[in-house]
């Protein structure tokens, strides 16, 4: 994941915890993606400032994340979800090719279901998190 990418996550989830300046010049810069420049420009201050806002809001980050760990736990079941359904199409897929155990393949085709809206739901908290 590229470093622009981790911190607008780690933005979404933690960014309640900067203070409001951190924030604001980091969504700028990771959700906006404006420059530093540009960023000084809109904000009235200094390119400095706005680097040195965006180096001690990206430390706080790192910390959060390294004592909380949210992110990496967030991924971590989606990553399981994902698992959960590749084991569950090599059953489906098992059964259908052998032509038999009718009612495991549709447990399986149950389970399917509900992992997809598992990952559906995965996905609109990513999206809504990220407005």
């Amino acid at each position: 994941m590229s470093k622009k990418l981790e911190y607008g996550v780690l933005l979404g989830i933690y960014g309640p915890l900067l203070t409001d300046k951190q924030r604001q010049i980091m969504e700028l810069y990771y959700d906006d993606d404006l420059s530093l420049g540009e960023i000084a420009d809109d904000l009235g201050i200094s390119r400095q400032g706005v680097h040195d806002a965006i180096k001690k809001g990206s430390d706080a980050l790192d910390e959060y994340e390294e004592k909380l760990g949210l992110s990496k736990t967030e991924t971590q079941r989606h990553n399981d979800l994902l698992e959960i359904k590749e084991l569950a199409l090599a059953v489906l897929d098992e059964c259908q090719q052998k032509n038999y155990a009718r009612a495991i393949a549709q447990k399986t085709i149950t389970l399917l279901e509900e992992l997809d809206k598992k990952l559906e739901e995965y996905e609109i908290s990513q999206y809504i998190d990220d407005v």
